[in-house]
């Protein structure tokens, strides 16, 4: 299967559907679809120089498969404000319906290197859709701006 993400419209928000092969790559890959609505980086400047310089690990409980998604999301978007880094890269070492481990890494937020295009304040709950069957994972989120 392949993979990737796009945004789709939402009234006073933003959608944003993300797919992957597996629950671990949807995890991670919805990390960096949701930092690409918020910077864009240059071709060439994810992997060039400085482009892994902020690194952190996460590891993250929930109720059930759709909270710890929102939850990792969300934890995603306040450690990137903190470090004021843009992460281009997430690895998801261990998932299960109530855990999460896995890594963030990318540049340092500059007005020289990126475009800032928006902020986003929250991952919601409200319309969230989650499959996780493999071959065919896919969320749909509705992020506050």
């Amino acid at each position: 299967m392949d993979e990737g993400f796009r945004t789709f419209e939402h009234t006073g928000d933003l959608g944003l559907e993300v797919w992957a092969g597996s629950p671990e790559r949807l995890y991670a890959l919805a990390v960096v679809a949701l930092q690409a609505q918020i910077a864009e980086i240059p071709e060439g400047a994810a992997i060039g120089p400085g482009a892994r310089e902020v690194k952190h690990q996460l590891v993250l409980e929930g109720a059930d498969a759709a909270e710890l998604l929102v939850h990792w999301l969300n934890t995603s978007l306040l450690e990137a404000e903190i470090a004021q880094a843009v992460w281009t890269a997430a690895d998801v070492h261990t998932l299960t319906p109530r855990r999460i481990e896995g890594a963030l890494a990318g540049p340092r937020r500059d007005r020289a290197r990126q475009v800032f295009l928006r902020e986003v304040k929250a991952v919601s709950h409200h319309a969230l859709e989650l499959d996780l069957v493999p071959g065919r994972c896919r969320c749909r989120l509705i992020l506050d701006i």
